[in-house]
């Protein structure tokens, strides 16, 4: 499997198993080359980058997230390798006020 269809893997493999049950219209950017350059569509307020790979620079992808984030969007990273769970980067200054509503909305 070359390294693109690895990418158009992992991208379907996200939703499916993280997104599709929140956001159920997920899905791929199919067209990733305008403007808008986010692998995944339809989760409002998020720039994802979807990278599937053994060997990951995650300053590099963190860059790009960030330097591709349009209109304030939220740049995230989700990640995984082979024979892994996916795990998501995320500056703290995103991360930190998330967090806040997620735990006051569980009533903590």
């Amino acid at each position: 499997m070359n390294s693109r269809d690895k990418g158009k893997k992992g991208e379907q493999e996200f939703i499916n198993t993280h997104l599709r049950p929140y956001w159920p219209e997920a899905a791929r950017n199919l067209d990733q080359f305008g403007e808008d350059k986010r692998d995944i569509l339809a989760v409002a307020g998020v720039h994802f980058q979807i990278k599937r790979v053994e060997r990951l620079n995650i300053w590099e992808a963190l860059a790009q997230a960030h330097g591709e984030a349009i209109g304030g969007a939220v740049p995230i990273v989700a990640f995984r390798r082979s024979h892994s769970h996916w795990y998501c980067a995320l500056s703290a200054d995103d991360f930190v006020p998330l967090l806040a509503v997620a735990v006051k909305a569980s009533g903590g």
